[in-house]
């Protein structure tokens, strides 16, 4: 399998551990923020396994963690799943963390055996504006994450996917969370210019979040 891009060591993309992190291209939705708007689309993908596990065999002694995002990951599970498992085969020690926008908990749980750790995305109660998927379905991959020993579900606070008066439900739908990460929203200039929530807010909605979940964390 071929990727659309790798990070060779990135601290932010899996809690405590130092993660080499592989981009997926091709999105279902279409998020008015997107942090990786080149890859919505599907593009060339040149970063080859080969040079993956060559990158592995010689960091072996740095790199805790694969970390697989994108775009979406789970768009491409037929080609995913055997990669993972080479990889886990190839490198046992080495874990591996998938990051998914929850379209479907019927693919998320083809996963759940090879991968040590989850993070879903819980974007809006109205999923609407840029998705043909409804809350109820993204409610199904966040329960079956709940179930996971290690997942988190992560809340971008952008102001009109996420207003105010909705954080109480969103909270609710934390309920028994190991951890809910709430990450600001950053504008971009010319694409997304809506400002951003400050940070008391932030805090104000992970303080609300910590009678719900077991773990919070803000990343401002």
């Amino acid at each position: 399998m071929n990727f659309a891009g790798m990070e060779r060591v990135s601290l932010v993309d899996y809690p405590g551990k130092v993660a080499l992190t592989l981009f997926t291209s091709s999105c279902n939705f279409d998020c008015a923020y997107c942090h990786n708007p080149e890859l919505k689309k599907l593009v060339e993908e040149k970063v080859g396994e080969s040079e993956i596990f060559t990158y592995l065999d010689k960091r072996a002694a740095l790199i805790d963690t694969v970390v697989i995002t994108g775009g979406e990951p789970t768009l491409r599970a037929d080609d995913l799943i055997p990669f993972v498992q080479r990889l886990k085969a190839q490198f046992p020690a080495v874990l591996v963390k998938l990051d998914t926008n929850g379209w479907s908990s019927d693919i998320l749980r083809k996963f759940l055996d090879i991968i040590d750790y989850v993070a879903v995305d819980l974007k809006s109660l109205n999923y609407e504006p840029f998705s043909t998927v409804d809350l109820k379905q993204i409610q199904k991959s966040i329960e079956l994450a709940k179930g996971f020993s290690s997942h988190e579900i992560r809340i971008t606070m952008f102001p009109p996917y996420v207003p105010e008066k909705d954080f109480e439900e969103l909270a609710r739908i934390c309920i028994g969370a190991s951890l809910v990460s709430v990450q600001q929203y950053r504008p971009v200039t010319g694409f997304c210019e809506s400002p951003p929530y400050p940070g008391p807010v932030l805090r104000e909605f992970a303080d609300l979040l910590s009678g719900y979940a077991q773990n919070v964390s803000v990343r401002e």
